[in-house]
């Protein structure tokens, strides 16, 4: 479900009382459960947090980055519930 809310948000298509919905049940899980996304382009490569799907070598780079994120990780303070599903750029 927080797979669907992110692709809408992404989209532009949530709006309206859907929005308010959709951030209220994301702020509870933040808040009760100690929830949260994670995983943006520019974020340093960690293979304990993401999983890498592409690769793309990039020589001008020191260390692997993350390009493109495909589904968002989550994880509940150091525990990873799913990790971020992404695209690499970095040396080869």
């Amino acid at each position: 479900m927080l797979d669907d809310i992110e692709l809408a948000r992404r989209h532009g298509e949530l709006t309206g009382p859907f929005l308010a919905i959709a951030d209220k049940l994301e702020q509870v899980l933040t808040t009760r459960f100690g929830v949260e996304r994670y995983g943006q382009s520019g974020d340093e490569f960690d293979p304990a947090l993401h999983e890498a799907l592409m690769h793309a070598d990039d020589p001008d780079a020191s260390v692997a980055t993350v390009s493109m994120v495909a589904q968002p990780g989550y994880r509940r303070g150091d525990q990873v519930i799913r990790p971020a599903r992404v695209g690499v750029a970095g040396p080869a």
